[in-house]
C-alpha cells in the first residue's frame, strides 16, 4: 500500500504529468499562415517568401484557404497553377497536446493547424524551439526525477544507496542538503542528488534495473546521459536540433516517457 506521504508525492506528480500531457496544446507554439490569392502571379509570390525567407505559403479563394504552395515549386503563371491541397496527415487539431506533436515530428518537418474546421496556422521545426517546448521537455525530466526520488527513497531509505555513488557526489548531495535544511526547507538528501546520480543507483541495483527494463548497464548509461545531456541545454537557454537532431531529442523524450509510465506501477508497500 502507499504510505501517506507517497500518496501526496503521487498526487503532486500526477497533476504535474496532467498539465505537461493535456493542458499544454500545439496552440501555445502555432504561427499564423500567411495567404495569397490563388490568381496571383506566382513569380511575385516566389520573390516575396524569398525576402521573408518563407518556404510556404496558404492559398486563398473567396476569403477561405483552399490549399498551400511550396517556394521551390515556383515558376511562370499563377499560384493555382502550383495549388497543393492539405492531406489530412498534414494536420493535426488545435488541441493536440504539444507531447503528441512531438512524437508525429519524428517523421515531419511541419504540419498545419486545423482550428475550428480552418486551417490558419502552421507548426515547423523552427517553432521547436519557443518557450512551451522547452518547458515541456524540462518538465518531462523534471517529473522522471521525481519518480527516481522517491522510489529510491522508499527502497533503500535515507542512507541505504550511499555507496551506490563516488564519495564526491555524496559529499555534494550533503553539502547541499546542508544549506537547503538552513533556509528550513522541507526536504531529503535524495533530492539533493544530480539526475545522473539517481540513475546510477538504479543501474547499480539488480532488481530496479529490471523493473525498470534497462536490457544492461551501458545501455542504461547512454540513455541517462541523453536524458541528462538534452536537459542540461535546456536549461542554459541552449539551442535545440543542434549537435542533438530533432530526431534524437524526440527519442529522449520518449525514453523519458517509458520510464514514468513503467515508474507508475511501482508498488510502495508498508
Amino acid at each position: 500500500m502507499l504510505t501517506g506521504s507517497h500518496r501526496k508525492n503521487n498526487s503532486s506528480y500526477l497533476s504535474l504529468k496532467t498539465l505537461y500531457e493535456e493542458n499544454i496544446t500545439v496552440k501555445s507554439i502555432a504561427q499564423e499562415l500567411e495567404a495569397c490569392h490563388k490568381n496571383d502571379e506566382a513569380l511575385d509570390i516566389r520573390n516575396a517568401l524569398e525576402k521573408k525567407n518563407f518556404d510556404i505559403m496558404a492559398v486563398q479563394d473567396q476569403g477561405d484557404i483552399i490549399g498551400y504552395i511550396e517556394r521551390h515549386e515556383l515558376g511562370e503563371g499563377r499560384i493555382s497553377r502550383y495549388l497543393r491541397h492539405f492531406s489530412p496527415r498534414e494536420l493535426v487539431s488545435d488541441s493536440t497536446p504539444l507531447i503528441q506533436l512531438l512524437h508525429i515530428f519524428k517523421k515531419k518537418t511541419r504540419v498545419f493547424v486545423l482550428e475550428n474546421n480552418s486551417i490558419k496556422k502552421l507548426i515547423t521545426h523552427a517553432d521547436l524551439q519557443k518557450p512551451p517546448i522547452r518547458m515541456l521537455i524540462f518538465g518531462y525530466i523534471t517529473l522522471l526525477e521525481m519518480r527516481l526520488s522517491d522510489i529510491i527513497l522508499h527502497r533503500f531509505g535515507d542512507g541505504g544507496w550511499h555507496s551506490m555513488i563516488s564519495e564526491d557526489r555524496l559529499e555534494k548531495a550533503i553539502e547541499l542538503y546542508r544549506r537547503r535544511i538552513d533556509k528550513n526547507e522541507d526536504i531529503n538528501i535524495i533530492e539533493c542528488l544530480q539526475i545522473s546520480d539517481k540513475f546510477d543507483i538504479i543501474h547499480k541495483d539488480q532488481e530496479m534495473r529490471r523493473f525498470f527494463q534497462i536490457p544492461s548497464k551501458s545501455k542504461g548509461r547512454k540513455d541517462a546521459n541523453a536524458i541528462r545531456k538534452l536537459r542540461d541545454k535546456i536549461s542554459h537557454a541552449n539551442e535545440l536540433g543542434l549537435d542533438m537532431s530533432w530526431m534524437e531529442i524526440i527519442e529522449v523524450v520518449e525514453c523519458c516517457g517509458q520510464l514514468l509510465e513503467i515508474s507508475e506501477s511501482y508498488q510502495y508497500e508498508k
